[in-house]
């Protein structure tokens, strides 16, 4: 018999690629210098839409601006606003033992249907602004011009998982076919925790965001490399640790210290953490099979933008 030793998957390869210090720090900016303007400005647009709607405007509802914008964490391929369009008087909940409608203080519904709402938000938008695309199953799709910015639409539920001690607060997305995963996102919960992150790194969190998300990106234009997720690469930079980024050092060092940092977590057996990776908002785990990204593509991500800066 044969014997050979198990290789050991190393975070350094080579590359011949240089990215300056200066191409580093311009990494930490957003991209657009209007963007707020256009992000604001598309947002009250589709509001006054809803708003206005005949049947819409009597409802419950509240629109708001979600992802890479709202958490200043957008970058030049973050092109593209979310927009949530939440019925709040439908909710949809999860409750644990011993939690009631009664308990929760809730009564049962008996508004418009999910598939409705979603239908009367298509309506809306297509009176203000002609055709959409609504070949997705998830969003609407709205092409921007100088004075707004292409946008997802988001037709949702509100969302609430009961526990004995209190409830978490989220958003459940309408479907028009069923694709098997429970599509309930916190976007309210990952604010305050970007947020939270941000102060607590002396406003750190987001620049690095911004340079994982930039250095993905040049990777994938440069060396035919995957573009991974836009969330999942926060989601890495929110998991490493605060003190991590404290270290006075340039935005290179910081960002190989950190990458290293999140490729011995990667060594790990995920299943046997006590202290497992989580999604921004804190309540989802960040690797479980209904994501669309994997333990491997995001830890692929780190070993990219490492090697990317490290020469």
């Amino acid at each position: 018999m044969i014997l050979t030793r198990q290789k050991t998957e190393n975070i350094n390869s080579k590359t011949v690629m240089k990215i300056s210090d200066d191409q580093i720090s311009s990494w930490t900016k957003p991209w657009f210098s209007n963007e707020e303007e256009r992000a604001d400005k598309t947002k009250k647009i589709v509001e006054s839409a809803v708003y206005n709607h005949p049947i819409l405007k009597d409802l419950g509802i509240r629109v708001f601006s979600k992802g890479s914008y709202p958490n200043n964490t957008n970058v030049r391929k973050d092109s593209d606003i979310d927009i949530a369009v939440e019925l709040q008087d439908l909710i949809h909940v999860n409750y644990c033992d011993g939690v009631t409608d009664e308990s929760a203080g809730l009564t049962n519904y008996t508004g418009i249907s999910s598939q409705d709402f979603k239908y009367y938000v298509g309506e809306a938008l297509e009176k203000e602004f002609g055709v959409i695309d609504k070949s997705g199953n998830k969003v609407f799709r709205i092409r921007g011009s100088k004075k707004i910015m292409d946008s997802d639409v988001v037709p949702c539920t509100s969302y609430r998982k009961y526990f004995n001690w209190g409830c978490r607060k989220g958003i459940k997305l309408i479907l028009n076919s069923p694709n098997g995963k429970q599509n309930v996102n916190y976007p309210d919960k990952q604010l305050e925790n970007g947020i939270d992150k941000n102060i607590s790194t002396k406003k750190r969190f987001k620049n690095v965001v911004r340079i994982f998300k930039n250095a993905n990106n040049y990777m994938a234009e440069n060396r035919n490399s995957e573009n991974y997720p836009s969330f999942m690469i926060e989601c890495l930079a929110y998991n490493i640790n605060n003190s991590s980024y404290l270290a006075n050092d340039t935005w290179r060092e910081m960002i190989i210290n950190l990458c290293t940092e999140a490729w011995e977590y990667f060594k790990l057996d995920e299943f046997k953490q006590s202290n497992r990776w989580l999604e921004v908002n804190g309540y989802k785990y960040l690797f479980h099979d209904d994501q669309i990204w994997t333990r491997s593509s995001a830890k692929q991500c780190i070993k990219n933008i490492y090697n990317l800066l490290n020469n």
